[in-house]
């Protein structure tokens, strides 16, 4: 995993702060490859229910603190879907290759 232990630190307890005790926290995509460089973060949150308007708030607000504590980082996140929302391919490849934080 190509993160530090004080990035995932800040990385854990900025999206608990945001969205609460339960948000967990999982990196996917190609920072969890020890052999490739460069890339974005690519984060993908379960534990949480929010309707969709409140996703996009709490998604703003989370990139936002983030990049405010870890520097101008290319940060994605993806939130696992909650009740009505559909599952996408984005949602299976988050799963297939993450790693909780």
């Amino acid at each position: 995993m190509r993160l530090t232990p004080a990035q995932i630190d800040t990385i854990k307890s900025t999206a608990q702060a945001v969205l609460g005790e339960g948000a967990q926290v999982h990196l996917f995509g190609s920072r969890v490859d020890d052999a490739k460089r460069g890339g974005d973060i690519d984060l993908y949150i379960s534990g949480t229910h929010l309707d969709l308007q409140t996703q996009i708030e709490a998604k703003l607000k989370l990139l936002i603190n983030l990049k405010q504590r870890l520097g101008d980082q290319r940060i994605d996140i993806v939130f696992a879907p909650s009740g009505d929302q559909a599952l996408q391919p984005i949602h299976c490849m988050a799963v297939q290759s993450a790693v909780l934080l």
